[in-house]
């Protein structure tokens, strides 16, 4: 019982303390909501896929409060649920908010925050803003399959992937590797997005490094951000070989060096291995600009680096114009002693220019002021250095009419790398001068050197008359635009008078509530009937009325200033339409309409009167399709979609308002802009090469039907002969068969040592003939009348692999094969990295080879650097109608199919005049080029325009669009060296 007396006596002593010591409202602590971030930025996402970010709310007071709830005033966005939860002094919680485009555009609004916090408003409801941007962003990869070659174990193959992003909005793109040889391919891209910016194109750089024995391929797999975007693959196949030499570096970039000076880099060369190799020296090849040479190159004694052995190499660039040059290669004479095969090849690479900081405009050219006004423009400069500059002692000199001068005070500033600084400069002209030009000096600061960058600047006065114009519309009315949001309208003037009208600084005045912004326009020309357009935006960040001024500009003496009011409301509720702007971007004339969708929400618990649908503004290129019926009743928590197709008729910007008028009083609005240009025109430039050497490779089908074609082969080889004794060519012709493996035996034996079983060594493989034709081959004919009479043994034709084998390790570069007991049975001394290399199979048969047509193409081309001018494969085979050729067993569609990537020629097997055909197949691989893809597929082919050394050429020529390229007849084919240009207009 005592016990019980003593608690309550304490517990009523507690409560008279505790009254007794409360404290006054007034000095009671405050509790206080913070937000991080304080706006929530989601910025571009894919249509359809969900972006998340954290926010942390925390507690900056020191008394607690509770967080009951949160909630997002966009349809689009949503609160991950949570309980609610009480934050001490000092505590803080994440809270997650999603955001799920579903259609191209831009949305804004709040993230609102339900809580008892001494910082918010009396109805406890926080708001931060959040916004974010649906995009569908894809990519373009010109190429589908990239083939490496062949690379040394443990060394690095360099090649570049082209990504383009020709979207208006920015691609987030990823490159990954698949495939099992996956660890031997990489790129310091992969792994991780980044951001093509609009129209950007990257070239991503990837590597080959074979850690094993043999041939090795991956898919390469660029994605973008879409999920109805599949991604694009692209065939990687490289094969590695042994070796024990390094080469460092691989590729040497001089980076940006002024003209006339020079740079020096150092490349060694060292042999790991255990055995001496031959060394022979270094020289330049493909230095078409004669800017690389080779300032010193150690000999090792006897030419031969001994086992763990270097040498030095110093190279060095000279510029003699500005800008990139083309790549040059160092080509090392080094290799195992007893072969022929290549040394390696160093790439070099480099800029001439007289700084890597570069000014533009240049010049800036304001064109015509009106007299008695001004205008103002920027230079910007870029430092496109690898380091920070300064820039320092800004001088604007005026050299003739008019006043130039610095828009603020010049000063010295730094310029981080890769980033630029703007330079105002205003134009005043002087009365009855005209023309004007100033020069703009500046100093650059770049390490321990000093560089002055100079524009020229220009301008023009002219006496108007006074401008008559119109304002469109009087009064720019933005409507209902929920809070958040962003909506852009145009404000503009119309010149309607009989002459030309000069307009300036079209702007969002000084005063106006910030809610709306514009970026300023420069000083603009217009003709009778033209017009100058400010788009304004407007993005309310609260419930309520909000009201400005966009002003410019004109030359009038009384009526000079023009001013157009900005009007709008803020507003929040169940109904709302998202995207509230739509930026159509830059569309072709003539190439089809581009569609777009806007969703309209009814959140609301009961139904909405849609009382109309209208479009505002420049409404005669835009189209609306809609599923309502007016006044629509839109059912309580709906949603509905709106089409809006953009064609533009004519050159120019458009805009307009999409008004949603309810029975409630201002209409929601959604803008829409867009700009018509004319079609673009594509230019690509080509070089024509000499073909003062031809590297041409027969294959000859060894199968039991073939005795008569080569017979036919061997006695026409003089008509085959007829281009390159007229072009002087220095040829290498050698000869391999169809078959793989030896015969099995039968009712024929096959001659040359290998019993039809080539598998690409060079006939005869027993060296009873010469094995390779060249222009001093005595008695040539015979000699390749015996090489061809290959035999008719076999049954299993692989021309294409033959062909592979033919030119790939280990043949090409040894004089022995060593999968064989013959003796100096290699192809080494054929193959040539400076010639042209032609392919001629010559078949009754379809080809049986165990990979794709495109492998053995993108073999080829890797044997020529990727440099399509430089292979060419033909075939004499079974045409595609056997009805026309009853002697051939199959057709051989395989043969025909290469032969027309790669531009080469066809000819029937069953030819009645095998010379002529021969003969056309000497024209194609020892002639000039004739054939010139072009990179893209013209729009109108009767605008096509070529040109060979600027002079416009209108005839001989034809355009093949099964190949889409530019064919030059036999007779009006470029000379080497000629450049050729090719324009046309592109398509949609």
């Amino acid at each position: 019982m005592l016990g019980f007396r003593w608690v309550c006596t304490a517990a009523c002593l507690l409560a008279l303390v505790v009254v007794g010591c409360e404290r006054p409202s007034s000095q009671r602590a405050q509790s206080g909501l913070r937000a991080s971030p304080e706006k929530l930025e989601f910025g571009l996402s894919a249509v359809g896929v969900t972006k998340t970010m954290k926010v942390r709310l925390s507690n900056g007071g020191r008394a607690p409060f509770k967080v009951h709830g949160a909630t997002a005033t966009l349809p689009n966005v949503e609160v991950v649920p949570f309980e609610a939860f009480e934050l001490k002094a000092g505590g803080e919680q994440e809270v997650e908010v999603r955001f799920t485009p579903a259609v191209e555009g831009e949305v804004a609004g709040m993230l609102q925050v339900l809580t008892d916090a001494d910082n918010v408003s009396k109805d406890g409801v926080a708001q931060f803003d959040l916004a974010g941007k649906g995009v569908k962003a894809w990519v373009e990869v010109p190429v589908r399959a990239i083939e490496f070659g062949n690379v040394e174990l443990g060394r690095v193959e360099a090649r570049e992937l082209v990504v383009r992003n020709p979207t208006q909005v920015e691609s987030p793109v990823r490159l990954d590797f698949d495939g099992a040889d996956a660890d031997e391919f990489g790129s310091s891209e992969s792994g991780a997005a980044f951001v093509l910016q609009p129209g950007e194109e990257r070239r991503l750089p990837l590597t080959f490094l074979p850690t094993r024995l043999g041939a090795a391929s991956v898919q390469a797999r660029v994605s973008v951000a879409c999920p109805t975007c599949e991604p694009i693959v692209v065939a990687l196949s490289g094969t590695g070989i042994a070796t024990l030499l390094e080469v460092t570096p691989l590729r040497v970039d001089f980076g940006r060096v002024a003209v006339g000076a020079s740079s020096e880099e150092r490349i060694t060369v060292r042999n790991l291995g255990t055995e001496p190799m031959s060394f022979g020296g270094v020289k330049l090849v493909d230095d078409s600009g004669n800017v690389f040479r080779v300032v010193s190159s150690t000999l090792p004694p006897g030419n031969v680096l001994a086992s763990g052995a270097m040498v030095e190499v110093r190279v060095a660039f000279t510029p003699k114009v500005s800008g990139p040059v083309p790549a040059a290669r160092l080509e090392l004479d080094v290799r195992p002693v007893g072969t022929t095969k290549p040394g390696p090849k160093v790439t070099l690479t480099g800029e001439g220019g007289t700084s890597c900081v570069v000014l533009q405009p240049d010049p800036l050219d304001f064109g015509t002021v009106a007299e008695g006004m001004n205008a103002t423009r920027d230079v910007q400069v870029l430092n496109r250095c690898r380091t920070d500059v300064l820039l320092s002692d800004l001088k604007l000199t005026t050299k003739k009419g008019g006043y130039f001068m610095l828009a603020t005070a010049p000063s010295s500033q730094p310029i981080p790398a890769g980033q630029s600084v703007s330079v105002p400069i205003t134009y005043m002209p002087r009365a009855g001068v005209g023309a004007g030009e100033a020069e703009l000096a500046v100093k650059i600061l770049n390490g321990i050197s000093t560089s002055t960058e100079v524009v020229r600047v220009l301008g023009s006065g002219k006496v108007f008359s006074p401008c008559q114009y119109r304002l469109e519309p009087a009064t720019v009315e933005f409507g209902n635009v929920p809070v958040g949001s962003e909506v852009t309208l145009g404000a503009a003037i119309r010149n309607v008078g009989p002459t030309e009208c000069f307009v300036a600084g079209m702007q969002v005045a000084e005063g106006s509530d910030t809610a709306f912004t514009a970026n300023e326009t420069g000083n603009k020309v217009l003709l009778p009937g033209q017009r100058a357009v400010l788009r304004v935006r407007f993005k309310p960040g609260s419930e309520g009325e909000f009201s400005g001024l966009a002003e410019g500009w004109v030359n009038h003496p009384s009526n000079g200033h023009l001013l157009i009011p900005l009007h709008g409301q803020g507003v929040q509720g169940c109904f709302s339409v998202q995207p509230t702007h739509l930026d159509f971007g830059t569309t072709r004339l003539t190439c089809g309409p581009r569609e777009r969708e806007v969703i309209v929400y009814n959140k609301c618990l009961g139904p909405t009167l849609l009382k109309n649908l209208r479009l505002d503004g420049d409404a005669s290129d835009f189209k609306v399709a809609h599923p309502f019926f007016f006044p629509a009743v839109l059912a309580a928590n709906s949603e509905f979609r709106v089409k809006v197709t953009y064609e533009p008729q004519s050159d120019g910007e458009d805009s307009v308002a999409l008004r949603f008028e309810l029975d409630s009083g201002q209409p929601y609005t959604v803008s829409m802009v867009g700009e018509g240009v004319l079609k673009n025109d594509q230019t690509d430039h080509f070089v024509q090469q000499s073909q003062a050497k031809v590297d041409v490779l027969f294959v000859v089908d060894n199968s039991g039907s073939m005795m008569d074609e080569q017979q036919n082969l061997g006695s026409n080889f003089s008509a085959f002969l007829t281009h390159a004794a007229a072009a002087g060519v220095d040829y290498h012709i050698a000869v391999t068969t169809t078959g793989l493996e030896r015969s099995s035996g039968g009712w024929s034996v096959c001659p040359g040592g290998a019993e039809g079983g080539e598998n690409g060594r060079f006939y005869p493989v027993d060296g009873s003939s010469p094995r390779i034709i060249t222009p001093s081959t005595p008695a040539a004919e015979t000699v390749f009348a015996r090489n061809t009479s290959v035999g008719v043994c076999h049954w299993n034709e692989q021309g294409l692999e033959a062909m592979y084998r033919a030119l790939a390790d280990p043949l090409v570069y040894n004089m022995d094969d060593p999968r064989s007991p013959q003796p100096m049975d290699g192809n080494a001394g054929f193959l040539r990295d400076d010639a042209k290399l032609a392919v001629i199979a010559v078949t009754d048969e379809e080809d049986f080879s165990p990979q794709s047509v495109s492998f053995y193409e993108s073999f080829l081309l890797a044997l020529k650097g990727d440099d399509r001018s430089k292979v060419l494969f033909s075939a004499i085979a079974g045409p595609s109608d056997l009805s026309s050729c009853p002697r051939a067993s199959s057709s051989g569609s395989r043969y025909i199919q290469l032969a027309q990537n790669t531009g080469g020629v066809v000819e029937s097997i069953c030819t009645a005049n095998w010379a002529a055909s021969l003969e056309r197949i000497s024209e194609n691989a020892f002639g000039p080029n004739r054939s010139f893809p072009l990179s893209d597929k013209p729009s109108d082919t009767t605008r096509i325009v070529v040109r060979v050394d600027g002079a416009e050429v209108t005839s001989g020529w034809t355009y093949d669009p099964t190949t889409n390229t530019v064919i030059f007849d036999v007779d009006a084919a470029p000379g080497p060296g000629a450049a050729v240009e090719i324009t046309y207009p592109v398509g949609c």
